[in-house]
């Protein structure tokens, strides 16, 4: 489900807008970004000058830039944020069940007030099924903070495998065409915006691309 991420925040960048990227699964790869843009981009690698990358190794350095994420946002007026991963770092197994639920429900709640007072689009992205106790916990307090939701779930149709997404609360659903590695920013337009699955940009394998507003 990232690659729809990166598509919008390839589809952004090209507006000329700023785009944040919070990574708190130690995953985002720039490069990825740049395959969205069109070939017929003029020097697509200098439109990743408004991208603002932060990357927390642990819990507590991923609270802090979500802390800081307000003043960031008021110099740059970003319309886009990117969630990445923000509940791996609270399944440390160093950080007792009690003070991950605390720090999630604090970085929640942050994201939450700031995409209402800011009218923007903050997009997190988590997995779509939980693998432990503690896990779907951790899950359940995401959902309380999203407004729509995203989901795909990887299905074996004989031989082949595809993606099936579901957007909720609408339940518009759909296969994605194919599974491959990367897709270019028009075939993102041509799959995303036909199937209706952008309209409602105000979110066995599973994935969730989840927007708080």
């Amino acid at each position: 489900m990232r690659n729809y991420a990166e598509a919008w925040t390839a589809i952004a960048l090209m507006k000329g807008e700023y785009v944040h990227w919070i990574d708190g699964a130690c995953r985002f790869n720039p490069a990825r970004i740049i395959e969205c843009f069109p070939d017929n981009v003029p020097e697509s690698n200098n439109l990743l000058r408004n991208l603002f990358v932060g990357r927390g190794f642990t819990v507590h350095q991923f609270s802090s830039l979500i802390s800081r994420l307000e003043h960031e946002l008021n110099i740059t007026n970003s319309k886009l944020v990117i969630v990445d991963g923000p509940i791996l770092m609270h399944l440390d197994s160093q950080i007792k069940d009690r003070e991950a639920r605390i720090l999630l429900k604090r970085t929640m709640k942050i994201l939450g007030d700031l995409a209402a007072e800011k009218q923007i689009s903050i997009i997190v992205i988590t997995a779509g099924k939980s693998y432990s106790k503690r896990h779907a916990g951790l899950l359940q307090i995401v959902d309380k903070y999203v407004s729509q939701r995203l989901t795909g779930r990887v299905q074996k149709i004989g031989r082949n495998q595809r993606m099936y997404l579901v957007h909720e609360p609408t339940g518009v659903s759909g296969y994605r065409e194919g599974l491959g590695s990367q897709e270019s920013l028009q075939h993102s337009f041509t799959r995303i915006f036909h199937q209706q699955l952008t309209a409602y940009r105000y979110g066995e394998m599973i994935d969730s691309l989840d927007e708080i507003s």
